[in-house]
């Protein structure tokens, strides 16, 4: 990942939600690297406060979920998450990297996209005895180690066509200039149909989906900042206004200047 990228690109209105609860991110062990993108550990203490809405842009890859009285694997969703933070409470997530789920999965994971699994379907786990004892565990390095030893339990072979869609999506992030998947085709040398099979079978959304996904993550954050709306189409390769306001609207569910808008505000 590149050092200067922003970690929390997709964590709608951060600046407000950090004031809410913490977060953390964790290198994986480098066997299981391969599979892993990182570790995440929220927590929050709301009590004596009204809950919190927090909405999200999921990155894509599925995440594994250790929550008390709710643990569960999400698949990717195609519109934005909203999480209800309230009372006081926390969770241990793993965010797969885009395509290794499936090496667990062993199915196409678009069979995932827009549902939530149980975790004891694909982990030999009983989920409350196990959340128990991983947050009976203070110390966050435990946990990650209870995580990872129960992840180690059916690691998988390796799939090379992970670290090849990785590539894709690497560049997808970086290179602004890919804003069509017919450019991403060219870029990588296969068809069309090859790439969108792939991503249907490893990643779980289609090309088209991650592209507009990660320009929308550096949408948010830059409307955040302040940068003017019609500029920030053109630095995304938008050629009009109205074709990125559409894109922002149907990902965030709030036209650009909205946001904006209700970034001004103060926190609650």
């Amino acid at each position: 990942m590149d050092a200067k990228r922003n970690p929390n690109r997709g964590i709608l209105q951060y600046e407000t939600g950090k004031t809410k609860f913490s977060i953390s991110r964790h290198k994986p062990s480098a066997d299981l690297a391969f599979f892993i993108q990182h570790y995440w550990l929220v927590d929050w203490d709301l009590r004596g406060q009204a809950p919190h809405c927090q909405e999200v842009l999921q990155h894509p890859g599925v995440n594994v979920v250790f929550q008390r009285g709710h643990s569960r694997i999400n698949g990717i969703e195609n519109k934005k998450s909203a999480y209800i933070l309230q009372e006081q409470g926390e969770i241990v997530g793993v965010l797969f990297r885009p395509g290794a789920f499936h090496c667990y999965f062993q199915a196409p994971v678009a069979a995932l996209t827009n549902r939530i699994a149980d975790v004891s379907d694909y982990f030999p786990i009983e989920p409350r005895q196990f959340e128990r004892e991983l947050f009976a565990q203070e110390d966050k390095e435990q946990r990650i180690e209870l995580v990872e030893r129960l992840l180690r339990t059916r690691m998988p072979e390796r799939d090379d066509k992970v670290d090849w869609l990785n590539d894709v999506i690497e560049a997808i992030i970086h290179d602004r200039s890919l804003i069509k998947v017919e450019q991403v085709v060219e870029r990588f040398g296969v068809t069309t149909r090859t790439l969108q099979r792939l991503f249907h079978q490893y990643v779980g959304v289609s090309p088209k989906w991650v592209i507009q996904r990660y320009r929308m993550h550096e949408a948010g954050e830059l409307i955040e900042a302040g940068t003017d709306i019609a500029q920030l189409a053109a630095e995304l390769g938008y050629t009009d206004q109205a074709h990125f306001s559409k894109d922002f609207k149907a990902a965030v569910g709030k036209p650009p200047k909205q946001y904006a808008r209700m970034t001004e505000l103060p926190p609650e």
